[in-house]
């Protein structure tokens, strides 16, 4: 009886770290660190020739007196939009990998770097469930595919923290499902003031990294920066499977300094998050090394 229960036990603890295994080995969609020149594997949409602003993969930021994000390296992706014409300007850049997981978390450090001037028009994004071919913008016009959420450096906008949906764009700050509906959306708020205190634009990521996550569950899409949520919403549909960094200046002024605005995304990374029945089995295999260590 006991050999029997033995072998039942080691074959439950077999699966369970088979289980554990396969979960840990399939957890992570997509991660890059920018440290290397992987523009293949993203497409870049919009700007194009008339693209006035520049698109740098493996980007040594310390040449403009920024830290590392994590402590590692400094380098990264750098856009810039509108550095010098004065006209509209938007560039999107998607991952080449599809997240076909119905569960996953979107992490990625982002550095909104603002000149001298206050009230730049210009506003980084990060989206999920895109199609790979649209440019996202929040507004002028309002344009895009998928979730996204947007915002500004320094707390200039109307609206600076928004988001988007394939079935809504550019969802109105009255909107009764974003989590922080008495803030409204301005960097201003309760909020987004706790998140971001001090610093050179209170309320907002200007001039500081800020950690970004878009956590897609149960059917709920969930913003957040520096692990506070900011926007929570309805997952109502994708327009594709591909996750999006963008970068927006759609107003004719320039920044002051020139090319002093601009945008780097450090450590992005896509993880699936496993279903409640995975879950459980993974509670198994902890329940079955228990049983074998008090036996």
């Amino acid at each position: 009886m006991k050999m029997t229960t033995r072998v039942a036990t080691c074959s439950l603890f077999a699966v369970a770290a088979g289980l554990m295994i396969s979960a840990s080995a399939s957890a992570v969609i997509i991660t890059d660190d920018f440290d290397t020149d992987t523009s293949g594997d993203y497409t870049i949409v919009g700007g194009g020739v008339d693209h006035d602003g520049t698109i740098d993969f493996a980007y040594d930021y310390s040449a403009d007196g920024i830290p590392s994000a994590n402590g590692g390296t400094t380098l990264g992706l750098r856009i810039t939009a509108n550095d010098t014409v004065g006209a509209s300007d938007a560039v999107t850049i998607y991952n080449n990998i599809g997240v076909t997981a119905p569960n996953y978390l979107l992490s990625v450090d982002v550095y909104m770097n603002v000149g001298a001037s206050f009230g730049t028009t210009e506003f980084g994004n990060v989206g999920v469930a895109g199609d790979g071919v649209s440019v996202n913008t929040i507004f002028s016009p309002v344009a895009g595919a998928g979730h996204f959420v947007s915002f500004t450096g320094e707390g200039g906008s109307a609206s600076d923290f928004r988001h988007s949906t394939p079935t809504v764009l550019a969802v109105p700050s009255g909107d009764s499902t974003y989590l922080n509906s008495t803030n409204t959306t301005n960097a201003t708020g309760d909020t987004y003031q706790a998140i971001f205190p001090d610093g050179d634009f209170p309320g907002s990521p200007g001039n500081r990294w800020a950690t970004l996550t878009v956590e897609v569950l149960a059917g709920t899409i969930t913003y957040a920066f520096n692990g506070t949520p900011i926007i929570a919403t309805a997952y109502d549909g994708s327009d594709g499977n591909q996750v999006s960094l963008s970068y927006a200046d759609l107003f004719a002024s320039v920044a002051t300094p020139l090319q002093s605005n601009f945008v780097i995304f450090d450590n992005l990374s896509v993880t699936a998050i496993p279903e409640p029945a995975s879950m459980m089995l993974l509670g198994l295999g902890g329940l079955v090394l228990l049983g074998r260590r008090r036996r």
